[in-house]
This record gives structure tokens, C-alpha cells and sequence, in this order.
């Protein structure tokens, strides 16, 4: 991995540390604190989307545009478009704010934002494949279809996907860093920490005792060195640029040495009703297994989260459900991590449901990694060492300080 090394060899990195709590260690509260410059005591956001509820937290594109700067941003990770004037802003698959863009990467952004979050489902409409395609034929060089077509061919193994989101995204924001010039932009990729999440066991430096079952993950594969080896090669490309690089990963993942699933519901609204929860204003899917309710009222909403905190599948002593309750929102994941097969009934309280979760779920992951406050930092203005130390909210101010 040459660019990773001429990276490394040239500039060095230094270490960022992040919250105290490990429920705090969430990427989405991370990544705010680098838009934002303040911690999570300073900040707030604890739930992933939360940030377009915060209109007064100004984060670094809007401090560039304020400055006079053109900006723009491709999937940043729990980040607003509060911008008036942005060259491009393609939010990312879990945020509900705006793109920015032509038709075509508007369109482009909503496929994604389709794709991701019904990956666990493994559908994809129509129209979200047809904007794929449309956004691949726009803003992939020709030069490149060739690493596609043999990323496709590798459809079956557990980084092609990931692989050829993350690429659609390098390329989609190179041709657009190279078509209006921003003074200040943002690329966010986020396939490498999946891939980690799910399939570390499989690495070649994972030296702990868990194992992924044949099933899940075959030996011979090893998904985490296949992103990284796309994520070099994207490195190298965004190095011709010819512009200072500020590289982040706000954390980093740990094996995970227990034995847990990911599940996640497959129709959200039509599971709520079955178990009688009937009056809600929406749903929304988040991330992985996690998804957000807007009630009518507090009342509402505390009805909700009872009914669902007594949830749970006999012989277990595990919820079924974990929610945080902010007034009428409520932020739930279904935190239920053991293995689950046809007959797993939902008791209610004492009550038998008679409903069948197995029926309602879709396997997701297994999981591999576990999140680790400590985080990596490189500048290509400056060398650095590891025994530099600072908090992960510092990037802000340097970044900040180099819009001049």
C-alpha cells in the first residue's frame, strides 16, 4: 500500500482521543465534534440525523462560506446543509437534509441513500438502480470501469459492495472537486469501518480466539486488506490533486470478543402496528439496526417506548429494544444480540404475542469490532508523531485556521 506508506513516511500522524463514556463512542457523535469543534457535553447530538435539529451549531462548510470560500461535501457523516451558496453537498444515506447539485447528483444521492439502507433487505428499486447507473456513466472516468467490472465480479464476497459504494463515491467527488474547485471540501467514507464492524475475525492480524462462521464470511477472505488496499488506491488520487490533505478516522475499532448478532426490522411501520403500536406521526430507518419514531406528543411517545421496552423472547433474559426517549422523538435499537430462528415468539410483559421475530427481521452482521475512542490524524502541511495526543474536537480549529 504505497500511499498509505508515503503518507505515513512523509508526514507521520498523530492520535486524537474522544469521549469517556463508550456509549459516546458512536461515529455520528465523533464526526460532529470535528464539523463542530465541541465535544458532546458541548455539542448534544447523541443520535445519528440529529444535527439538522441544531441550526445554531455552525460547522466548518458554513465557516468557510461565511469566510468567503467555495465549499462543498460529499457523505458527511452526520452533517446539515446549511449552505447558500455550495458548490456541491451530497449528505450522507442516514441525514435528512438537502443535496446540493445537479439533477443528476441529486438523484444520485438519494440511490445511495436507498441502497445503504436497504442493504440488510437486499432490494433496490428501479429508479434507485437506474440513478446509480446514471450517476456511474457521469461521474466515473471511463478509465476506471474496467476496477469496476472486476469489483462486480466479486459480487459474492463481503467487500464488493461496500468496495464499489465507497469508489462511486471517491470518483463522484473527485469530478466534482476537479469541475468547480472548492477552496474547502469534504469526502467522508465509511465502508472500511463496516467492514471492520463485521468481518475483523477474518484479517490476517486479528490474532484472538472468535471465529466467523463459513456460512458468514468464508476463511480464504479477508474483507478488512480489501478496503484497504480500494481506500490506497483512492488515497493515491486524491494525492495527484495537489492540495493539502487533512486524513481522519475520528476512532478506532477493537476486536469484539463475544458472540453477538445484528438484527434489523424489515419493514419498520408494519412491524410497529402488529405489536398495536398504531398512532405515530413517521418512522425512520437509521443506521444498521437503529430507527427513529416522531410521536404526537410526550404522552404518545411514552406509551411507545413502554411498549416496546417490554419486549422481549422467552428463555432470554435480554430486551428486545433499547430507546432513548427526547419528549415526542424516540431514538431505538434493537439491541436483541443472540442468534434468532423460526419459533422466537415475543412476549409482551408475561404476554405472548404469538408473533414470530424471526419472520419480521433481517439478519444483518455478526459483530467483529467494538469502537475505541483513540483516532488517527494526518496533516500534509506538517509532520507529526504519535506521541502527540490532541482531543478529536481539535481538527476543527485546524482546519479551520487554514481557511485563513
Amino acid at each position: 500500500m504505497e500511499n498509505f506508506k508515503h503518507l505515513f513516511s512523509t508526514y507521520g500522524y498523530a492520535r486524537t482521543t474522544s469521549e469517556d463514556k463508550y456509549e459516546l463512542l458512536e461515529p455520528w457523535i465523533q464526526w460532529v465534534s470535528i464539523h463542530t469543534g465541541k465535544s458532546y457535553a458541548e455539542h448534544q447530538i447523541f443520535r445519528l440525523g440529529d444535527i439538522v435539529n441544531h441550526p445554531e451549531l455552525k460547522q466548518l462548510w458554513e465557516i468557510g462560506e461565511q469566510k468567503g470560500l467555495k465549499v462543498g461535501a460529499v457523505s458527511p457523516f452526520n452533517a446539515a446543509n446549511n449552505l447558500k451558496r455550495a458548490v456541491f453537498f451530497v449528505p450522507d444515506p442516514w441525514t435528512q437534509t438537502s443535496p446540493t447539485g445537479s439533477q443528476t447528483l441529486v438523484q444520485l444521492s438519494r440511490a445511495v441513500s436507498a441502497a445503504v439502507n436497504d442493504n440488510a433487505n437486499q432490494k433496490l428499486s428501479g429508479g434507485a438502480l437506474l440513478a446509480l447507473v446514471k450517476g456511474v456513466l457521469k461521474y466515473v472516468p471511463l478509465s476506471r470501469y474496467v476496477h469496476y467490472f472486476s469489483l462486480a465480479s466479486k459480487f459474492k464476497r463481503k467487500m464488493a459492495k461496500p468496495a464499489i459504494l465507497d469508489n462511486v463515491l471517491a470518483d463522484t467527488f473527485i469530478h466534482l472537486w476537479k469541475a468547480s474547485q472548492p477552496d474547502f471540501s469534504s469526502l467522508f467514507l465509511n465502508s472500511g469501518a463496516h467492514l471492520q464492524h463485521h468481518y475483523m475475525y477474518n484479517s490476517q492480524v486479528y490474532s484472538g480466539t472468535q471465529k466467523n462462521p463459513e456460512w458468514y464470511c468464508p476463511a480464504s477472505e479477508d474483507p478488512l486488506l480489501d478496503i484497504l488496499k480500494e481506500y490506497d488506491a483512492i488515497l493515491g488520487r486524491l494525492i495527484k490533486l495537489d492540495c493539502r490533505l487533512f486524513i481522519a478516522t475520528g476512532l478506532h475499532q477493537n476486536p469484539h470478543e463475544e458472540n453477538t448478532y445484528y438484527w434489523r426490522l424489515r419493514n419498520h411501520t408494519e412491524f410497529l402496528k402488529l405489536v398495536g403500536i398504531q398512532e405515530f406521526k413517521s418512522v425512520v430507518p437509521r443506521m444498521s439496526r437503529d430507527f427513529l419514531i416522531e410521536c404526537h406528543s410526550v404522552a404518545q411517545a411514552k406509551q411507545v417506548q413502554e411498549r416496546l421496552e417490554e419486549m422481549s423472547i422467552p428463555g432470554s433474559d435480554e430486551k428486545i429494544f433499547t430507546v432513548d426517549n427526547r419528549g415526542e422523538s424516540l431514538f431505538i435499537e434493537l439491541t436483541y444480540s443472540q442468534e434468532l430462528n423460526t419459533g422466537s415468539f415475543i412476549n409482551a410483559g408475561k404476554q405472548n404475542l404469538g408473533i414470530d421475530l424471526f419472520k419480521y427481521v433481517s439478519f444483518v452482521a455478526i459483530k467483529n469490532g467494538e469502537h475505541d475512542g483513540i483516532g488517527y490524524y494526518i496533516d500534509t502541511d506538517r509532520k507529526q508523531a504519535p506521541s502527540s495526543i490532541n482531543p478529536v474536537k481539535n481538527i476543527f480549529s485546524e482546519i479551520v485556521s487554514s481557511f485563513g
